[in-house]
């Protein structure tokens, strides 16, 4: 199979092309950075929630990307991933085409996340669509799973009410839900459990971004051990 090299794209991955003469990512390519947050659309509520995420990672130094700026390609070059979508799945996506993460998801089919881990953040409306609450986290983590990608962050559905979705695998939510527009004052505490359990524990690997080592001090000048790259943990 033939391979060539594609000049002007981070991190000069490897390409090789299909039986259809679509170019695949090499699964080889080696992950240089701790922390990406992807996300779309832009200027709203899911753009809102993306940039608090950061602020509370401050230490980790995260790279942020709204999706309509960069390709799949990107993605790759981190070791651990955070994704933000919006409320819906895929129908209202493919009619209305407002969403970047319509276009975005069919090319992400062509790269491969082996050894990178995933967390999703879902924005739902739980009022107007509780068959559908945050279906559009389902239908990215989906993806996310097909392209070799291991998903972490799930969260208890407890405190939600909702009549159904399509993020629910085990009777949990594969990520992290939030409802901006009914439940917006429960935004801050949900955002910092979540993630509070994304940096801990020992206890269960499977959830971990990354070991867990002591939080940034800034009092006794340390860096995170947080999001450490593999050839470094």
């Amino acid at each position: 199979m033939r391979s060539m090299k594609k000049e002007n794209q981070p991190g000069n991955y490897q390409l090789k092309a299909d039986l259809e003469g679509n170019y695949l990512i090499d699964k080889e390519h080696k992950a240089t950075k701790r922390l990406g947050i992807f996300y779309a659309p832009s200027g709203g509520s899911v753009h809102k929630v993306a940039r608090l995420i950061k602020q509370k990672l401050v230490d980790l130094q995260p790279d942020l990307f709204v999706i309509s700026d960069v390709t799949p390609l990107r993605l790759l070059d981190y070791h651990n991933l955070i994704l933000v979508c919006s409320t819906l799945g895929r129908n209202t996506w493919e009619m209305e085409q407002k969403d970047p993460w319509s276009s975005f998801l069919p090319k992400m089919l062509r790269i491969r996340l082996e050894g990178r881990k995933v967390a999703i953040v879902g924005l739902g409306d739980h009022v107007s669509y509780p068959n559908n609450f945050v279906d559009g986290m389902g239908i990215l983590g989906r993806t996310i799973e097909e392209i070799g990608g291991k998903l972490i962050g799930e969260t208890e559905t407890r405190d939600y009410i909702f009549n159904d979705s399509r993020a629910l695998q085990e009777g949990k939510f594969i990520g992290l839900p939030l409802d901006e527009d009914y439940e917006a004052d429960k935004t801050e505490t949900r955002i910092d459990n979540w993630l509070k359990g994304l940096r801990n524990t020992r206890e269960d690997k499977s959830k971990l971004l990354i070991p867990s080592l002591p939080v940034y001090n800034s009092s006794r000048g340390r860096g995170s051990g947080l999001f450490l790259d593999r050839n470094k943990s």
